[in-house]
């Protein structure tokens, strides 16, 4: 009887368990939806971006299902402990890849005219984080779009001299066969432009491309962005003396570690030098976003050894800006607006140096931080410009986010 006693009061605090446990579920669930609609915070700390909010509900939205997805989007963004949690994911997984990328990078030493690749890390050569090679056949469709919209806009304004200056990477070169991919010549021979408005910078063979870029990021580095200059300097036909570095190459950091290593969570892993050449460049008023601004990146503080930020690609050249605007105050050298992407951070103060302003545009973010939408016809009129430079890598010449036009 006494046993029976126990037992009925052990199912009863159970019971009395369970409903506490789906309570407190309850009320916390309640307190992130209340959170999500009411009081939603603006930023997502732990991926460094706008935190998502509860969309505005439409029947339209409903029926195709992205009323749903913002709602799902938002709540893992706004719920209590979501980032967290994400974090503690994020460090479980990465230090399962930082075992497997230390196995990775031995095997790669004994193979290093061949590419090793696992969980998403491509290695070629000495430390070298690369991309596979891309084929034509796989992005001619989007190739023959972009040709098709540049065109158009060529068509369009004839008032326009444009140049087109498309960067090969490792994207567009099998490291081990030495065979090219052909896709800056597929697009260069479709453009409408003349010869002399279309050139290519080309990466021949790994050697090169290792002595022009970085290992651990997907930029072109202190040669290779030099070099750059150096053609943009002769093709486009700027005006004054070439700029040419002060020195030689300063190290910068020891340490420093890029894009493609902290992607995959291998920047404790991977890291390289960073080398940069000091410039003696012309005094020079920026604006980025409308505002003004002390400078475009943080060259001088970096090679000074003052900077007080990390060190970065962005960074130390300066970041991608929906418009940065760079203004040397002289007269009669004309205007240049850039529309690129983040290959051309490192060149735009060099590029500066021989006009009276140039304009920088990157099409992904120009809407949101100019707060309207970009339009080719009114902002060259308005700005007197009568040269663009379009410039980027395979990436950019596919995507039609940096189309000049809709």
């Amino acid at each position: 009887m006494a046993l029976q006693k126990v037992k009925a009061k052990g199912e009863k605090a159970k019971r009395w368990m369970n409903r506490l446990f789906v309570l407190a579920i309850f009320v916390f669930l309640t307190a992130g939806l209340v959170r999500t609609i009411f009081f939603p915070k603006d930023i997502n700390e732990y991926e460094n971006r706008y935190a998502e909010k509860m969309p505005a509900f439409s029947v339209s939205g409903y029926m195709d299902g992205s009323f749903q997805d913002g709602v799902d989007m938002s709540l893992m963004d706004q719920v209590h402990l979501a980032q967290p949690m994400k974090g503690l994911y994020h460090q479980a997984k990465n230090r399962y890849l930082l075992g497997v990328l230390e196995g990775v990078t031995k095997l790669a030493e004994l193979n290093k005219n061949r590419y090793t690749s696992f969980e998403g890390v491509c290695l070629y050569g000495d430390g070298n984080i690369v991309s596979w090679t891309r084929s034509l056949s796989k992005e001619q469709e989007a190739l023959d779009r972009k040709i098709a919209a540049l065109n158009g806009t060529f068509a369009k304004h004839p008032e326009l001299a444009f140049y087109t200056y498309y960067i090969q990477k490792d994207t567009d070169l099998n490291f081990e066969t030495g065979e090219q991919s052909g896709m800056s010549d597929y697009l260069m021979q479709r453009l409408d432009l003349p010869e002399g408005q279309k050139k290519v910078y080309s990466v021949n063979s790994f050697s090169d491309f290792a002595e022009k870029f970085y290992q651990t990021d997907t930029h072109w580095n202190h040669i290779g962005s030099y070099e750059g200059y150096c053609q943009l300097y002769d093709f486009l036909g700027c005006e004054g003396e070439r700029l040419r570095p002060t020195g030689e190459a300063r190290l910068v950091s020891d340490a420093f570690s890029g894009v493609k290593a902290s992607t995959v969570g291998a920047d404790s892993i991977f890291t390289e030098p960073f080398f940069a050449f000091p410039y003696a460049f012309p005094p020079m008023t920026v604006t980025i976003n409308g505002a003004s601004a002390a400078d475009y990146g943080n060259q001088s503080a970096f090679l000074a050894g003052t900077a007080e930020i990390p060190i970065t690609y962005g960074n130390f050249y300066g970041g991608d800006n929906g418009e940065t605007v760079l203004t040397t105050g002289t007269q009669g050298r004309g205007n240049l607006l850039v529309i690129g992407e983040s290959f051309d951070n490192a060149v735009l103060k060099l590029l500066a140096s021989h006009y009276d302003t140039l304009y920088s545009v990157d099409l992904r973010y120009y809407q949101h931080s100019m707060g309207k939408e970009f339009d080719l016809s009114s902002y060259t009129k308005e700005h007197g410009i009568s040269t663009v430079l379009l410039i980027g890598n395979l990436d950019y010449f596919v995507q039609d986010t940096f189309d000049p036009e809709v």
